[in-house]
């Protein structure tokens, strides 16, 4: 009988960024004219349509948004905190993992003395502990993504508030996200102000892990 490996603890994932950040300008839509009624003594007249206004030119700002997000203070604490307690769960499911081998170990011992059905109880019992074992870590890991993922996103949230007051300020309309570009002129980049405004405005989130 086989232990399956019960230690891994999966690492939240890095919040992802690969989007354009749409700003405070609205498209406006015109609406489709409906066709004037017949006249009685000359031929149907078509109303002219509704023009458009011109549309602002785009003003563009970039910004590194994973390196923001890797690099804050508040993120850099975060991960710190969520490391701290996957090792601590590390440590129970190794006493949880020493525990199910010191029970294989005499299960398989106990598989030639013991009679058929006392052995199939004991196998039975032995499957319930394993069983047990592997919601555990399952519950633990789910505990570290959840709280990791809030910590997180409370970081994204003041980040693009950031980034809106900074667009806002430079009159931009549009920004893109780093990863997005190949090429762009080096004063289009507002990373190092949103890292440094959000250092400034947030520089601890809390991160929250239930007791189990």
């Amino acid at each position: 009988m086989h232990l399956h490996n019960f230690r891994a603890l999966a690492g939240a994932a890095v919040l992802a960024a690969g989007m354009l950040l749409p700003l405070s300008a609205t498209a406006q839509q015109g609406q489709k004219p409906a066709p004037a009624a017949p006249q009685p003594a000359a031929p149907a007249a078509v109303k002219p349509a509704v023009e458009q206004g011109p549309l602002n030119a785009p003003v563009v700002a970039v910004v590194d948004v994973q390196r923001v997000m890797q690099e804050s203070t508040a993120s850099k604490g975060i991960q710190k905190a969520i490391e701290s307690q996957r090792d601590a769960y590390q440590k129970e499911i190794q006493t949880l993992e020493d525990k199910l081998q010191t029970a294989e170990n005499e299960l398989r011992k106990q598989q030639t003395v013991l009679a058929p059905e006392a052995f199939a109880a004991k196998r039975r019992d032995f499957e319930k502990q394993v069983g047990e074992v592997q919601r555990t870590v399952q519950t633990r890991k789910r505990t570290l993504d959840t709280a990791f993922n809030e910590a997180m996103g409370h970081v994204q949230k003041t980040m693009l508030d950031i980034v809106q007051r900074i667009a806002d300020e430079r009159g931009a309309n549009v920004v893109i996200p780093r990863n997005l570009l190949v090429l762009f002129a080096s004063n289009l980049d507002v990373t190092e102000s949103v890292l440094e405004r959000l250092n400034k405005q947030l520089p601890t989130v809390a991160v929250t892990i239930p007791k189990q």
